[in-house]
C-alpha cells in the first residue's frame, strides 16, 4: 500500500518521517487516550446488580446491555478498519474521545434500558474507530520498535478492560453510585480531547503507515509463511484455530464483564461494589499480565486451554462450595478464594492460549493480507462476547443465575478441551531457515 503525504509536510521515506514534536509526550497520551476508552467501556461491570433496579429488568436485560457495546464494536470494526490508513489519526481520535466522553454521560442519566443500549452501541462504535487509530499512532512515534508498540497498545487495552470494572466499583463509593462513576470517566474523556490537540500537530498525524504492529509482525520477505496465496492450507487451519480460540475465550471475558458481579456477589455474600469488581477484574487482570511473558513453543495452546477449561470448572464449583459451607462461614470464606484461584488460572490459560493462537494466524499470512487477517479473527473473537453471553442471560432468567453460571462454566471448560484436542500445537509456526543457514522460529 502506498504511504501517504501532505504538501506541508515531505519526507524522503513514508517508512522514516523527519523529527517529530514531543514523541515520548504523545506516545504517553496515545497510550492513556486508548486506555481511558476502554475504561469507560467496562465500568458497569460492578453496577450492574444495581442497574437491574434502575432499569427495572432482569438477567436477560443486563446481557443485552453489555452486548449492544460489543455488536456495535464488531460492526464499528467492519465498517471502519480502514480508518486509521486515510483520515488524519489526530482527527479520528479526537472525534472517538468526543463521543465516549458524551455516550459515557449519557449512562448515568439512561433512563430505560433501550437508551442505555443507545450510549453503550456509541461507546462500541468509538472505541472500535480509536484502536486501530492509536496503534497506527504509536507505530509512527515509535517507528522501527513494532514490538514496544505492540505491548503499549496491549497494555493500554487490556490494562483498561481489567481496571474498568475496579474503577466503577471504587468511584461508586463517591455517592451517586450509578451517577458519579460515569460522570468523572466522562470529563477524563473530554479533558483528553483538548490534550491531544495541543500536543499533536495535525500535519505529522497524517497516515504514513499500513497494518497493524504487533510483537510477532509476520515476515516482510515475498518467500514469508504464507505467501503462497489466500488458500494456504496451514494459513487457513492457524486462522480458524485462532478465530475459535478468540471466541471462545472472549466468552468468559463477557461473562466476567456483564452477568458475573451478580454471581460473584452472591458467592461472597457481600454487595460492596469495589469488592464485586475486583472479583471480576481476576480474570482480565490475570490475561492482561501473562500477555507480557514471552512465551514460545507449540505446548502453549494445549497447555492455555487446558487450564482455561479447568478454571472454568472451578468457577462452576465454586458456587456449590458457598452454597455447601455457607455465607460467611469458614466454607464460604474458603469458596471465595477458590473462586479467585480459579480465576487468575482461567485468565492466565487465556492469555497463554490465546498468545500462541493469535501469533500463530497472524505469522502465516503474507503482510499484504496481516491488517485483514487480524480484523477478521477480532470481528469472531468479540461475537464471543456478544452471542453466548444473551444465551446466558437467557438462560439465567429460566434456571436461576447461580444454575445457569453452572451449566454455562462447564459447557466452556468442556469446548476448551475438545478445542486443545483439535488444535494441537498448528498455533506455532514450524522453524524456518534464516538468512546465513540459521534455523529460526517465528
Amino acid at each position: 500500500m502506498r504511504a501517504t503525504a501532505t504538501a506541508s509536510l515531505s519526507t524522503p521515506s513514508p517508512w522514516a518521517p523527519p523529527t517529530l514534536h514531543r514523541p515520548r509526550t504523545r506516545v504517553a497520551i496515545a497510550s492513556l487516550a486508548l486506555f481511558a476508552l476502554l475504561v469507560s467501556a467496562n465500568l458497569s461491570t460492578p453496577l450492574f446488580p444495581l442497574l437491574e433496579t434502575r432499569l427495572q429488568t432482569g438477567s436477560l436485560g443486563i446481557a443485552l446491555a453489555f452486548s449492544s457495546y460489543v455488536l456495535s464494536l464488531i460492526v464499528g470494526l467492519l465498517l471502519f478498519r480502514g480508518v486509521a490508513d486515510r483520515v488524519n489519526r489526530r482527527t479520528v481520535l479526537v472525534a472517538a474521545l468526543a463521543v465516549a466522553a458524551l455516550a459515557t454521560a449519557g449512562l448515568a442519566f439512561a433512563p430505560t434500558l433501550g437508551w442505555f443500549c443507545v450510549a453503550r452501541a456509541a461507546q462500541g462504535v468509538a472505541v472500535a474507530c480509536a484502536t486501530g487509530t492509536g496503534s497506527g499512532a504509536l507505530r509512527a512515534l515509535l517507528p522501527g520498535r513494532p514490538a514496544l508498540v505492540g505491548r503499549l497498545t496491549l497494555l493500554a487495552t487490556s490494562g483498561g478492560v481489567a481496571a474498568g470494572p475496579v474503577a466503577g466499583g471504587v468511584l461508586s463509593l463517591a455517592g451517586a453510585p450509578l451517577q458519579t462513576p460515569y460522570v468523572v470517566v466522562a470529563m477524563v474523556l473530554a479533558a483528553l480531547v483538548p490534550v491531544v490537540l495541543l500536543v499533536a500537530p495535525h500535519g505529522e498525524c497524517a497516515p504514513r503507515l499500513a497494518g497493524i504492529a504487533l510483537p510477532d509482525a509476520p515476515d516482510p520477505r515475498p518467500d514469508g509463511p504464507g505467501s503462497g496465496g489466500r488458500n494456504d492450507p496451514v494459513a487457513a487451519r492457524r486462522f480458524r484455530v485462532a478465530a475459535a480460540t478468540g471466541f471462545l475465550s472472549f466468552t468468559v471475558f463477557g461473562f466476567c464483564l456483564s452477568l458475573a458481579p451478580s454471581h460473584f456477589a452472591a458467592i461472597a455474600g457481600t454487595d460492596s461494589r469495589p469488592v464485586i469488581g475486583l472479583l471480576a477484574a481476576v480474570t482480565l487482570a490475570a490475561s492482561a499480565l501473562v500477555q507480557l511473558l514471552p512465551f514460545s513453543g507449540s505446548w502453549r495452546l494445549p497447555v492455555g486451554l487446558t487450564a482455561l477449561a479447568i478454571g472454568l470448572a472451578g468457577i462452576a464449583a465454586a458456587g456449590g462450595i458457598a452454597a455447601a459451607g455457607g455465607i460467611g462461614a469458614a466454607g464460604g470464606i474458603g469458596a471465595i478464594w477458590f473462586l479467585i484461584a480459579a480465576s487468575a488460572l482461567a485468565g492466565l490459560g487465556q492469555g497463554v492460549a490465546f498468545q500462541a493462537a493469535f501469533t500463530g494466524a497472524t505469522a502465516s499470512v503474507h503482510p499484504a493480507r496481516h491488517a485483514s487477517t487480524v480484523s477478521a479473527i477480532y470481528t469472531v473473537t468479540y461475537l464471543g462476547s456478544a452471542v453466548p453471553i444473551i444465551a446466558l442471560g437467557a438462560l439465567a432468567e429460566r434456571l436461576g443465575l447461580s444454575d445457569a453460571v453452572t451449566v454455562f462454566a462447564l459447557v466452556a471448560a468442556a469446548a476448551s478441551l475438545l478445542l486443545a484436542r483439535l488444535a494441537g500445537g498448528s498455533a506455532t509456526p514450524r522453524a524456518r531457515r534464516a538468512p546465513g543457514g540459521r534455523a529460526r522460529r517465528r
